[in-house]
């Protein structure tokens, strides 16, 4: 089954992982231990990637894959890939995915929502057409994209948007390309759903939600890279982002982005220092090591580097044991290190 083997190949770091934490994970529970578990086993790209998928089902692929010898059982919900479950990795072509849900979560759905509906209204307006049903009735969205139009229109609209369009497809690979394309709707064009397009092919539709995905993540990576190519791309996501009513983390990065510490964030916003630093360590998720490791003094990393030379299995640490023997060990200073051995050490 194409679920099974996905949920297979999350385990292809070849770590003791514990199997319920990547249930956390692929469901989108954004709490530091459940990030952390991602970034240290190289899997946080795959973020709340199957946000309706149950409990009772994921047991259930888990027990067939321990069952079927894909996977072995080391301790109480740890497990491990098999030399068999190795074998089928190599032969699954999901790396070639370009998956970044953990970065894209909040905007990427709501991004080609928008995008499908201006390019409806485009192509209607292009043909000077104003007799159709708009995809999306909700009146919210209809004055959002009104309000849009305001501030881009011009002679050269539509052709600017329809180059923009060519131009991102151009570097999207050629599945992905039709995966979106099928789904456009305009004068003459009728689009087909994710699932339509399943019950037309014999590829399922977990085959098309993924790719689907990875189309749309590729898309706003490349309108991020050159902005100045994708101006009216860019200016859909920042309009989206502006409507979106900021997150608490959001609230705690702006704060801390104006110099604030996280003992000052935390009496300002009423909230634990705990909590402030959960969040200062997500807004780092994604950091390269190095950067990160500016946040530790000399005397720090070398006790974390004796620490780690005594006991070599970081991942498996844990802060409580940690900082007994270095007391003056930060929650974040502990996470930074972490990350820093997955990204250095081999």
């Amino acid at each position: 089954m194409f679920i099974e083997d996905m949920i297979l190949y999350f385990f292809h770091s070849g770590d003791v992982m514990r199997h319920s934490t990547l249930y956390h994970l692929l469901k989108g529970k954004k709490t530091t231990s459940v990030l952390s578990y991602g970034r240290l086993h190289g899997i946080l790209n795959y973020f709340n990637l199957f946000p309706k998928l149950t409990k009772e089902q994921y047991n259930a692929y888990i027990l067939r894959l321990i069952s079927n010898n894909y996977l072995e059982e080391v301790e109480d919900q740890l497990v491990t890939l098999t030399a068999k479950g190795k074998e089928k990795i190599t032969t699954l072509e999901f790396s070639r995915l370009t998956l970044q849900s953990f970065d894209y979560d909040k905007v990427d759905d709501a991004f080609w929502l928008r995008l499908l509906f201006i390019s409806q209204v485009i192509s209607y307006k292009s043909n000077r057409n104003s007799d159709y049903i708009p995809i999306d009735n909700n009146p919210v969205h209809q004055l959002q994209l009104k309000q849009w139009l305001v501030q881009v229109d011009g002679p050269h609209l539509v052709h600017d948007f329809f180059n923009e369009w060519q131009t991102v497809l151009s570097y999207l690979p050629i599945e992905e390309q039709e995966i979106l394309v099928s789904q456009l709707v305009g004068d003459g064009v009728i689009g087909y759903t994710i699932s339509q397009l399943s019950q037309q092919s014999d590829k399922g539709l977990l085959y098309y939600y993924l790719h689907h995905k990875s189309a749309i993540h590729l898309l706003l990576e490349l309108v991020y890279q050159e902005p100045d190519q994708y101006p009216l791309f860019l200016s859909i996501i920042k309009d989206i982002k502006k409507q979106e009513e900021q997150d608490t983390v959001d609230l705690t990065r702006r704060l801390l982005e104006k110099g604030y510490s996280i003992e000052e964030v935390a009496y300002m916003r009423r909230l634990k220092p705990s909590t402030i630093t959960d969040h200062f360590i997500e807004i780092h998720m994604k950091q390269p090591s190095s950067q990160l490791m500016t946040y530790l003094t000399p005397s720090l990393k070398e006790k974390l580097n004796n620490y780690s030379l005594k006991y070599p299995e970081y991942k498996m640490w844990k802060y409580s044991v940690v900082v007994r023997d270095i007391p003056e060990l930060t929650f974040y200073e502990f996470k930074f290190y972490q990350f820093y051995l997955r990204d250095n050490v081999r």
